[in-house]
């Protein structure tokens, strides 16, 4: 199980991240602070297009679900004179 978890996981993941190493390493300063300011940006504008579409939702009731209650129905006891019941318990029920 490991040697297929290292190709499909690790494998590949360690190559990416060499990539970016490398395509970031080669990126000037300037450029690279660029380049992970708009990154930021844009993860912090769909953060807040996500949490503001949530709220909307909420606020027009669309996260709000029927709910509708079912009463409790009475179980069906059996009787004293039902053979299902042995007689040591229905003397231990009364001697409650």
């Amino acid at each position: 199980m490991s040697p297929l978890y290292n190709k499909v996981w690790h494998g590949p993941k360690g190559k990416i991240k060499e990539r970016v190493k490398q395509a970031c390493e080669d990126m000037p300063h300037k450029q690279r602070l660029m380049v992970v300011t708009i990154l930021l940006s844009a993860f912090i504008l769909v953060a807040f297009f996500v949490f503001g579409h949530s709220c909307y939702k909420m606020g027009a009731g669309h996260a709000r679900q029927a709910i509708e209650i079912e009463h409790i129905r009475q179980l069906e006891l059996p009787t004293q004179s039902t053979s299902d019941v042995s007689p040591k318990t229905v003397e231990d029920e009364t001697a409650r």
